[in-house]
């Protein structure tokens, strides 16, 4: 008689196991996700960051890139090469502005030899895929800066385009 006793509280564990195993499942599969969304929020913006970077560096040597006929077109295509395809196309490139100022006043300059120059990447908007879908977007921004080398001998390169792409 004990035995079918037993048997039957045998039984009602077996149901409150799964319901346990469902309490701590979800949570932690919530957390799991959370992880990876922020994850992927920070990977972007060291992506978007060292992308700036290389536009700084590439700006800085006053040289143009292959296929450009101006320094600033020059490095928003170093900056689009470097941003692993998360700044392609002419939108990924109204995202990202380059400034020169002199390094004495701070004012807005040229982009000469001696110049500040100033690569931002901002605007962009990583939208979260996993716990965080139903959250607005995280804008992240990111900006370098350095001193630009004085001009080669055969002179400056033209900085600006005439006739700029336009932004949506």
């Amino acid at each position: 008689m004990k035995t079918g006793v037993s048997r039957k509280r045998n039984d009602s564990q077996r149901g409150n196991a799964l319901v346990e195993s469902a309490a701590i499942l979800l949570p932690l599969l919530g957390l799991l996700f959370l992880v990876v969304d922020l994850s992927l929020a920070l990977f972007t913006k060291a992506t978007l960051q060292q992308a700036a970077e290389a536009g700084v560096r590439f700006a800085v040597t006053t040289r143009l890139a292959t296929g450009q006929s101006y320094l600033t077109d020059s490095i928003v295509q170093v900056v689009q090469q470097s941003s692993l395809g998360l700044l392609n196309g002419a939108n990924g490139a109204c995202k990202i502005s380059v400034n020169y100022f002199n390094a004495v006043t701070g004012a807005a300059s040229t982009g000469t030899g001696g110049d500040v120059v100033q690569v931002s990447v901002g605007g962009y908007n990583y939208t979260p895929i996993g716990i965080l879908k139903s959250a607005s977007p995280i804008a992240i921004n990111a900006s370098s800066s350095d001193v630009m080398e004085s001009c080669p001998l055969a002179g400056c390169p033209p900085i600006t385009n005439p006739s700029p792409p336009v932004c949506p």
